[in-house]
């Protein structure tokens, strides 16, 4: 499993039991959730910044509390925690949320191969309180 893949992994691995409309191959119901999209995307970018900037980290505790509360969001959609795993751990998805987050991080002003532009953006998002920065620390 990747990093990338643990790190949305934690943020949504406690996301729920119940029965739902996603299968192991069909991810419709789940990827146009909108909350659970939200929170996953901004994990995702904040594993990004966090993967390229030696000076930040991601927030592991702050991951696992919000997946207890997707959790109990999940559950009230019916999703399973195998269905919720599959998606997370789908290459095809995972390649989805990091096609939406490298242009978002590159439009705040980060560019491949340069960490500083990488910890400005982690910097700025922690400054502001962001749902992203709120997944970062900085060292």
């Amino acid at each position: 499993m990747s990093k990338f893949s643990t790190t949305v992994l934690t943020a949504a691995m406690v996301l729920a039991t119940g029965a739902a409309a996603a299968t192991a191959t069909d991810y419709t119901a789940i990827r146009e959730d909108t909350h659970i999209h939200a929170r996953l995307l901004a994990a995702s970018k904040a594993y990004l910044i966090a993967d390229t900037c030696p000076t930040i980290k991601e927030r592991k505790f702050y991951l696992i509390s919000q997946g207890l509360k997707l959790q109990s969001y999940a559950r009230r959609l019916g999703y399973t925690n195998k269905e919720i795993s599959a998606y997370v751990d789908d290459k095809t998805e995972q390649a989805r949320f990091r096609a939406v987050a490298e242009p978002w991080v590159a439009a705040k002003g980060a560019v491949m191969g340069d960490a500083d532009s990488y910890c400005a953006v982690g910097r700025a998002e922690i400054e502001m309180k962001t749902d992203v920065g709120a997944f970062l620390r900085t060292n």
